[in-house]
C-alpha cells in the first residue's frame, strides 16, 4: 500500500488540518489517522484499529509505520467508499488510547485498491488476448493424487490455539468470570475472599484454568458493560453500540464508577453488539467486558 511521506505530521492545529484535507481530498477507500498514541505498541495498534473500524465494514488493511516521521500515524483501507466515509464521520475526534483521533481521506488510494480495479482487468485483458487454446492431449492413465500437504508444525499449532480461543466453550468461560468479578465487586472483602474459595474448589474451565462458573445468563435486549475507565463518557460508549441494529440508550450508573448498561430493542442487536465488542480495549489499560444483564 502507498504511505506517501508527505502526509500531515500531527501538530496543535490538527483539527484544522484534518478538516481541509477531508474538503480538499476526494473520497476514497483509504483514510488517513494521525494523532495516535505514539507509546502503543505498532502490533497492538493495528489490532486495535482494526477490531474498532472494521464495525464499519470490510477491511482490506491496516497500516501502522513505527518511526520518527509516520510516528503517531496510520491507514485504514475499506473494500467501499461509502463504508470509509461512515468511520470518517462517525469516529472523527473519538478518544482512542486517551488521545482524540484526526481522519481524512488519503492523499492517495491504496495499491491494493488501485491493482484490484486497474492492473487485474489489464492483465485480465491481455491473457485473454495472447491465450491460444491448448492442442488436444492423450488420454493418460488416471494418477493417484499426492496427498495433500501438512502445515508446518508451527503453524497447525497456532490454528489450533485460535480455534481454542474462539471456541464457545471459552467465551461463555470468559462471560462467566465477567458476571462472577461484577457480583464479587459488590460482597465485603471477607465474603469475597470465601465466594472465591468455595468456587474454584468445585468448577473449572474446560482448558484447565481455574476460574469461578458461574450460571449462565439467558440472552435479552440489554448489556452490561464492566471495566470501563472511569473518563468514559456517554458519548464515547453511544459511538461503540449504535452501530448496532435496534440500538436504544446508554445508561450509566450514578455512584458505580467503571459499570454501565446499554438498551436494545431486540436480543439479535444486543447479541451482536455483545459478540463484536467483548474484550475490545477502550484505552491502553481497559479491555471492557460485554455481557448479558440478569434480569
Amino acid at each position: 500500500m502507498s504511505t506517501n511521506t508527505d502526509q500531515p505530521m500531527a501538530m496543535t492545529t490538527i483539527t484544522n488540518t484534518s478538516a481541509s484535507l477531508s474538503n480538499s481530498i476526494p473520497p476514497n477507500h483509504t483514510l488517513y489517522v494521525n494523532n495516535l498514541n505514539g507509546k502503543i505498541k505498532k502490533q497492538q495498534l493495528r489490532k486495535s484499529l482494526y477490531n474498532l473500524f472494521v464495525t464499519y465494514g470490510r477491511v482490506v488493511a491496516v497500516v501502522a509505520i513505527k518511526g520518527v516521521k509516520m510516528r503517531g500515524q496510520a491507514f485504514i483501507v475499506f473494500d467501499d467508499i461509502q463504508n470509509a466515509t461512515s468511520a470518517l464521520r462517525s469516529l472523527q475526534s473519538v478518544v482512542f488510547y486517551d488521545k482524540p483521533m484526526r481522519l481524512s481521506y488519503a492523499k492517495r488510494d491504496s495499491d491494493a485498491i488501485r491493482y484490484s480495479k486497474e492492473q487485474i482487468a489489464e492483465k485480465t485483458a491481455a491473457l485473454a488476448a495472447t491465450s491460444q487454446p491448448e492442442p488436444k492431449q492423450r488420454k493418460e492413465k488416471p494418477r493417484i493424487p499426492p496427498p495433500p500437504t501438512q502445515p508446518p508444525p508451527e503453524r497447525a499449532i497456532h490454528e489450533q490455539h485460535i480455534a481454542m480461543m474462539n471456541s464457545e466453550e471459552v467465551n461463555r468461560a470468559a462471560n462467566a468470570v465477567a458476571a462472577a468479578e461484577a457480583e464479587l465487586q459488590e460482597l465485603p472483602l471477607r465474603d469475597r475472599t470465601r465466594r472465591i474459595q468455595s468456587v474454584i474448589a468445585a468448577q473449572t474451565t474446560l482448558i484447565g484454568t481455574a476460574v469461578p462458573m458461574m450460571t449462565e445468563v439467558q440472552s435479552n435486549s440489554t448489556l452490561f458493560i464492566t471495566n470501563i475507565p472511569n473518563e468514559t463518557t456517554k458519548d464515547a460508549l453511544e459511538i461503540l453500540f449504535r452501530q448496532f441494529l435496534g440500538y436504544l440508550d446508554v445508561r450509566l450508573v450514578p455512584g458505580r464508577e467503571g459499570i454501565a448498561f446499554v438498551d436494545f430493542d431486540n436480543e439479535v442487536g444486543a447479541a451482536s453488539a455483545r459478540d463484536a465488542l467483548n474484550g475490545f480495549k477502550i484505552s491502553a489499560t481497559n479491555a471492557i467486558s460485554v455481557s448479558f444483564a440478569k434480569k
